[in-house]
């Protein structure tokens, strides 16, 4: 890269940070921002998977107490078996279209999260509801490389503190980012990076996802489901405008 594309790397890989250390999501959603005007998908998403698997390891040290493993099993083992599923629905289903789908679901489910003022708590369905939620992030993971969205939403309408919300679907996310992340590393696709490159997306993620959950620490759980749902709402935008500029 020259020092340009540099520059727009670094860039981005400290915006993804902070939006990781801030909110536990969003970490490839802003990193492509950026990247994909300097260098293609192929190298962008596999280095965007590798710091936002970073960024999880950085800022669930913060979180931690929020982390009750009794809760989140079920979210990981309905996971663990959608992303395989999911895999496998590639040669009949469209990733293209599923990712329509759950961005207009995104834009219908988060206007209305926005405009009410007191959101709905859903108590019933316990484990086996919690795991069926992680079934589905697994399954768009493995069809469409999008997994956080269900279990983020789910963790919210359960009305769980934001610490608790995130000692969910951080987990979650990392565990399948990580599959993803070996799985890249399998096919090689790391190999065209630079190793400067890398360690400079590396540090610049890491310092933005200090200062991302230094922010997250001083927001109340309030304006904390307010940035989770604008985040969720942009990302159904991207997703859905990128589907009607394909057809």
């Amino acid at each position: 890269m020259d020092g340009s594309a540099l520059l727009v790397f670094a860039l981005g890989a400290g915006a993804a940070g902070f939006v990781s250390g801030l909110t536990g999501l969003g970490t490839a959603l802003t990193a492509l921002a950026f990247w994909l005007h300097v260098t293609t998908p192929q190298i962008a998403v596999p280095m965007a998977a590798a710091i936002a698997v970073l960024s999880h390891m950085i800022t669930l040290t913060y979180i931690r107490q929020g982390i009750v493993w009794r809760r989140v099993w079920p979210f990981l083992l309905g996971g663990l078996i959608g992303l395989p599923i999911g895999v496998a629905a590639l040669s009949i289903l469209s990733a293209d279209a599923a990712k329509a789908g759950l961005g207009l679901f995104l834009i219908l489910y988060c206007a209305y999260g926005l405009a009410v003022r007191t959101p709905p708590i859903i108590t019933g369905g316990g484990r086996p509801a919690d795991g069926a939620v992680g079934f589905g992030g697994g399954f768009l993971g493995g069809l469409s490389g999008v997994s956080g969205p269900l279990p983020t939403i789910w963790a919210g309408l359960r009305g769980w503190p934001k610490d608790e919300q995130r000692g969910v679907y951080q987990p979650f996310n990392l565990v399948i980012l990580g599959l993803s992340v070996a799985g890249h590393g399998l096919y090689d696709r790391f190999d065209p990076i630079a190793g400067t490159e890398a360690l400079i997306a590396f540090a610049c993620a890491a310092g933005g996802s200090i200062l991302g959950i230094t922010t997250y620490r001083r927001t109340s759980d309030r304006n904390f489901r307010r940035i989770v749902l604008i985040l969720l709402l942009i990302g159904g935008v991207t997703h859905l405008i990128a589907w009607l500029a394909r057809n």
